[in-house]
């Protein structure tokens, strides 16, 4: 068979995994039936996602899952679940996208709740959270009315160990080497303990995470003649450290009072080098060279506590409170030269401090009623308090001494969330289950700049409807409807101007009267347990987005390029159709399977075209298979992951982005029950970022837009990014 050009490869591709997908369903069912699980479920053996007894659609992965490819971090695992791209630079997996969409649209929760971030987009960078806290990872796909509505493309909550986890001690010494040679550490120590009407857990865990990269930067003429090229070498090294502790005490038969703290410290290295060259009649002239170095130091910690007791037989209370806070200072030293042998000048320097921190108290009463009918009501409370300030400082170029400073990209906010939900849940009909549930959030907003001072508040009445029907033990339908919000980013609120931004001699400022997004949202989807032990599960979805925030230009920057800021643009839709896999093949080999395929459309403000929502990938797919050698107690796998392309649109530009595959493979070797010794190797197919720019030329923000819609190209762009291959070897320990 002659598969032709890319769009036909990935079509093919993607057919012949929905055929895997959807031929296993049925495959070696009767010979797995007659089984026994719990003998099956030894360590080595293939390890599934987790069936779910929701009412709404939502996939549950324990730390089993991911555990044997050793991630480093929650990005890592994630990119092997369903659904989930990333847009971040190649080698790293910071900030999640469910159904692709981009930062904003997807809810990040730690144990269900809310948790600060240090991004002004509400995006949380889970690359910073050690796998080594995580219990289990929940994908939830429409929220329940006691969830909050955040996140239009879903919701993922990170559950971290706790005291009824696991009994004993677990140790974990790693070491990584790079394409460079460059050697990096990781250890981590864990022990859980039950002692009379008291669970407590303990872990501690260190990790260097360091991501070496290449980067080409070509620029063509329109018609194709190359005319600039740049070389980017760029080091991105990091040391985490987190501190665990979580306590369970029974207080008495019906009383329960669990108490949290989690610490995590990051301290980051950026090292970026770029030299450009001009290129005349085919020959390289050095133009300039730029030297970045970036210093980051992040802390976060969360502490909480939950109280949990019956009233009476029916009736249970619950009551919460947690506070979380995270702190990031980010300086910038810029220097550039134009030749090897010229001086290095000072180009710029900048201070970025962020302050974001975060009060929930939730309390709720589940009451059972005649019927079956179970009815849960409660109100949630929360007060968002950060504080973000970019300090630019005028430097003289030879001996770098400041002459002024720029204190006006700073601005502080303060948003208060009074949420109050009813739930009600009753099963009929032989196993079918109805959730109908109402969800009312008001929010006020504070949020200043220097002299400028905005107050907004808005209310939303979120409704929501889950269905589940059994049909027999092995099959489930469900279908669900949810009302859900996105609410702007702060830097997209605050007046402030961002100068050079989305390119030099830009700028941006943001709109305090932008509104929130709200969608309405549609999933069906149908599950079949495969023997008990395997699953598969196929997800039709559909959102209705209206007042989609976007860019947009509004006139000339100071800098005298284009002064972009933001508006609720129009209206979109999302839809697609999640499918996955999880299926023993033997006793001792598994495999695992997800592909995700997905569309939208909106009207860009810019060229008045249809076009998918910005950073939204085409289709989303992962593979792997795992196998048990049981008489000589080693495992082996490997598991590729790929997402299609993206589409960003701006006033002067189109940015096309794709992504090459990853594939990783892991060898272990178990002695006894209580060590383990295992080898991983991940991005072996030295998978390349690569970005395609369409670039529109103007004297004036009109020219530039007149030429976009009729496509005058100004100059094309190429930028190819690659990073390190990465071999892990990892050692293990339980007593």
């Amino acid at each position: 068979m002659n598969i032709k050009g890319p769009q036909s490869k990935t079509k093919y591709l993607s057919g012949c995994i929905s055929l895997i997908l959807l031929s296993a369903v049925t495959g070696n069912v009767q010979a797995q039936e007659s089984q026994d699980v719990e003998q099956i479920q030894v360590v080595g053996t293939p390890v599934f996602r987790d069936r779910t007894a929701t009412v709404s659609p939502a996939l549950a992965y324990g730390v089993e899952f991911f555990q044997q490819f050793e991630p480093t971090s929650v990005g890592d695992m994630l990119k092997r679940t369903p659904g989930i791209s990333f847009s971040s630079d190649v080698g790293e997996y910071d900030a999640p996208q469910m159904r692709g969409l981009g930062a904003g649209y997807t809810q990040i929760l730690i144990n269900g709740r809310k948790v600060p971030s240090s991004g002004s987009d509400r995006a949380v960078f889970v690359d910073r959270i050690p796998a080594e806290m995580v219990k289990s990872i929940e994908i939830i796909r429409s929220p329940s009315a006691d969830q909050d509505s955040q996140g239009v493309g879903g919701t993922i909550n990170i559950i971290l160990k706790d005291g009824a986890s696991f009994e004993g001690g677990n140790a974990r010494l790693g070491l990584l080497r790079f394409d460079d040679n460059k050697l990096r550490g990781s250890g981590a120590f864990g022990y859980s303990g039950d002692t009379n009407n008291t669970a407590w857990n303990v872990s501690a865990s260190f990790q260097e995470r360091y991501v070496p990269k290449l980067k080409y930067e070509r620029r063509y003429e329109p018609d194709g003649t190359q005319k600039e090229e740049e070389r980017e070498d760029d080091v991105r090294d990091s040391d985490d450290v987190s501190l665990s502790a979580n306590l369970t005490y029974m207080l008495s038969d019906i009383s329960t009072l669990d108490l949290s703290a989690n610490y995590v410290s990051t301290k980051r290295q950026e090292h970026q080098t770029e030299t450009v060259w001009e290129i005349e009649d085919g020959e390289f002239l050095l133009d300039e060279i730029t030297d970045e170095s970036v210093d980051i130091d992040e802390d976060s910690y969360i502490v909480g506590a939950i109280y949990n007791t019956e009233l009476g037989t029916d009736t249970e209370w619950e009551t919460s409170f947690n506070y979380s806070r995270i702190t990031s200072t980010e300086d910038v030293i810029a220097l550039a030269k134009g030749a090897d042998d010229d001086p290095w000048e000072y180009d710029g320097l900048e201070d970025l401090d962020t302050t974001d921190s975060e009060i929930l108290f939730t309390t709720s009463i589940k009451h059972m009623l005649d019927g079956g009918i179970e009815l849960k009501t409660g109100i949630d409370g929360s007060r968002k308090k950060r504080e973000e300030a970019l300090i630019e400082f005028e430097v003289d170029s030879d001996s770098g001494a400041i002459e002024g400073i720029d204190l006006e990209q700073t601005y502080d906010v303060e948003e208060k969330r009074l949420d109050g939900y009813l739930l009600g849940q009753m099963s009929f009909d032989n196993d079918a289950q109805l959730e109908l549930g109402l969800r009312v959030e008001h929010t006020s907003r504070s949020i200043s700049s220097m002299s400028i001072s905005e107050d907004t508040s808005d209310t939303h009445i979120n409704p929501s409807a889950h269905f589940s029907k059994k049909f027999d033990d092995d099959n489930t339908l469900r279908i669900s409807v949810a009302r859900t919000v996105r609410r702007p980013d702060f830097k997209q609120l605050s007046p402030t101007i961002e100068f050079d931004e989305p390119e030099d001699g830009d700028a941006k400022q943001g709109n305090p009267d932008l509104k929130d997004e709200v969608s309405l949202g549609l999933d069906i989807g149908y599950e079949r347990s495969l023997a008990g032990r395997g699953i598969f599960g196929i997800n039709a979805f559909y959102r209705d987005v209206t007042d989609v925030i976007e860019d947009v230009g509004v006139g000339t920057a100071p800098g005298g390029g284009i002064l972009f800021s933001y508006d609720n643009a129009g209206d979109g839709s999302i839809w697609g159709l999640e499918m996955d896999l999880n299926k023993p093949l033997s006793d001792n080999t598994g495999l695992f399977a997800n592909l995700t395929l997905l569309d939208s459309k909106i009207t860009d403000q810019f060229t008045g075209r249809e076009r998918r929502f910005r950073d939204q990938s085409n289709y989303i797919y992962n593979f792997g298979v795992t196998h048990n050698i049981p008489e000589w107690n080693t495992s082996m796998g490997f598991s590729y992951q790929k997402q299609g392309d993206s589409l960003s649109v701006d006033i002067d530009r189109d940015v096309e982005l794709s992504y090459d595959g990853n594939l990783e493979v892991f060898v272990e070797k178990r002695f006894g029950d209580d060590y383990v010794l295992r080898l991983t190797a991940t991005n072996l197919l030295n998978a390349h970022k690569i970005e395609r720019f369409d670039n529109y030329d103007g004297d004036s923000a009109a020219e530039i837009l007149e030429n976009h819609i009729n496509r005058n190209i100004g100059e094309l762009e190429k930028e190819d990014e690659s990073a390190s291959r990465v071999i892990t070897l990892t050692f293990r320990a339980f007593f």
